[in-house]
């Protein structure tokens, strides 16, 4: 099955089964019964001994089982579902990260957590609780959950897919000319986040990852021009669109790939090469970042520098001398503590174990939030840190708000292995509902963009929820463009 071209608007015409493929992989023993029991004993033993040891041990097993499922997944091909996605990123974002800070931070023979100005137990409870949690992901998933692409699905880029590839990396220019983009995301003046921009942001990573796969698939030189030009102009703005965003967008990138059945099956050059040039092209662009961050702070009134502004000042720094490499050690510098988000977390599950939690609270205040201020005027701002100093008494700024943060804050150990669990299913509904409506490509960009959030570590309930109001909405626009007449901006 693929997007072949349309001789009815894709719209309004569905074809037979689900749109990303019918025939279902099976539940995996490796995936219900090993890995969950494995991170469930790991998860346990770290919990109970309380230790340096239990929390590098639970660090160590949570990043080997996140990366195994990374690998399998976007070089076996194995099922993408959003409970194993999830899982994953929670792994790599808590374990992996941890275990990259107890590695690359200088702490003087202390333990880490001593290092941290932690109490003793609260990172080893905190990390145990993650592998928990995970382990609930993996089970109950790889039963319950379908996955997201059939086995029989391939996805085919076809005249009308390379159109919308080219006017999107034209609309991302002009986003950023109009100011409906700033540096890392919307423009969100005055508080008002202009819907052109959530639009463009929830446009990125998809596009980008399809533009890939039409200039690697593209059938003659002329439209390889055209999607390469497309793709190059797309991969440039991880400079602006921050150091996360290219992560997941590269890998988002390597899943197209393989879904698009490019001829790379079995061959480990292509596959280095690939994963080389995304990696080389995410670094550099992160010390460009980094570089225009910098910027940002050596200009007057940094919160309203443009990103024109900051590649103007970014210039000047260059030619003084000494601008990349000061990009670099900042990166380095940043990196070796920016990966440790744990440590919120795991404060907040030992304050919710001391003191009464929130009950629901936190999740509540952050849907309200997500809720667009035209539908509900009256919204007022809300921190889920302001929350949790309230309730534990900690004295918190921006954090690292994930959906175990949530959790912790409203019930404790309890939260943590639930709330993961809720938002799979919310989004496993509405994912359902969407693919009932909408034909492949609208799909591919629905399930791209709900994979993106999804695999993500630090992304607040507001976060998930914003997605799943405007998903449908952007999925229209996408279907509605696939049923225009076929332009002749690239060559079909």
């Amino acid at each position: 099955m693929g997007s072949a071209p349309h001789a009815i608007p894709e719209l309004f015409y569905l074809p037979p089964g689900r749109a990303l493929g019918d025939d279902l992989a099976p539940p995996r023993t490796a995936y219900f019964i090993t890995i969950p029991v494995l991170l469930g004993l790991v998860g346990l033993s770290s919990w109970l001994l309380g230790d340096d040891f239990g929390f590098v041990l639970s660090c160590l097993v949570g990043t080997v089982v996140g990366s195994y499922t990374l690998w399998g997944w976007l070089f076996r091909r194995q099922p993408s579902r959003f409970s194993t996605l999830m899982a994953m990123g929670l792994l790599l974002g808590y374990c992996g990260g941890a275990l990259n800070t107890w590695i690359t931070l200088p702490r003087g023979g202390m333990t880490l957590t001593e290092a941290m100005g932690y109490a003793p137990g609260v990172l080893a409870r905190g990390i145990g609780a993650v592998l928990l949690s995970a382990a609930a992901l993996y089970f109950i998933g790889e039963i319950f959950e379908k996955p997201i692409f059939g086995k029989d699905f391939h996805f085919t880029v076809d005249g009308r897919t390379r159109n919308l590839v080219c006017l999107g990396a034209l609309a991302m220019i002009g986003g950023y000319a109009m100011h409906f983009l700033a540096f890392q995301g919307p423009n969100s003046a005055g508080g008002h986040l202009n819907p052109a921009g959530a639009f463009l942001e929830w446009f990125y990573s998809p596009v980008t990852a399809i533009a890939v796969v039409a200039f690697l698939t593209a059938p003659h030189w002329k439209a390889r021009i055209f999607c390469g030009g497309a793709a190059t102009i797309l991969l440039l703005l991880f400079t602006v669109m921050g150091r996360r965003n290219s992560v997941y967008t590269a890998v988002e990138i390597v899943l197209v790939v393989g879904l698009s059945g490019y001829r790379w099956q079995g061959s480990a050059i292509r596959k280095i090469l690939m994963i080389g040039g995304l990696a080389a092209i995410v670094v550099v662009c992160s010390l460009t970042y980094m570089l225009l961050r910098i910027a940002g702070w050596s200009a007057a009134h940094r919160q309203q520098v443009t990103v024109a502004k900051r590649i103007e000042v970014a210039g000047k720094l260059v030619q003084k001398g000494g601008a990349v490499a000061l990009a670099g050690s900042s990166t380095q510098i940043n990196l070796q503590t920016r990966t440790f988000v744990l440590g919120f977390m795991a404060n907040v599950l030992d304050g919710s174990m001391q003191k009464t939690p929130a009950r629901g609270a936190d999740a509540i205040q952050q849907i309200k939030v997500a809720i667009p201020r035209i539908l509900y005027p009256d919204k007022v701002p809300f921190a889920e840190e302001e929350m949790v100093d309230e309730l534990f008494g900690f004295g918190y700024g921006d954090q690292a708000n994930s959906i175990l943060t949530a959790g912790a804050t409203d019930f404790s150990l309890i939260g943590v292995l639930v709330y993961p669990l809720l938002i799979v299913g919310i989004y496993r509904i509405v994912f359902d509902l969407a693919s009932k409506f909408f034909g492949i490509v609208p799909m591919m960009f629905i399930a791209l963009s709900m994979i993106y959030t999804i695999m993500q570590t630090e992304h607040s309930v507001t976060g998930y929820f914003e997605l799943l109001l405007v998903a449908p909405f952007f999925g229209l626009a996408i279907a509605l463009f696939m049923a225009l007449p076929v332009m002749k901006l690239s060559p079909q």
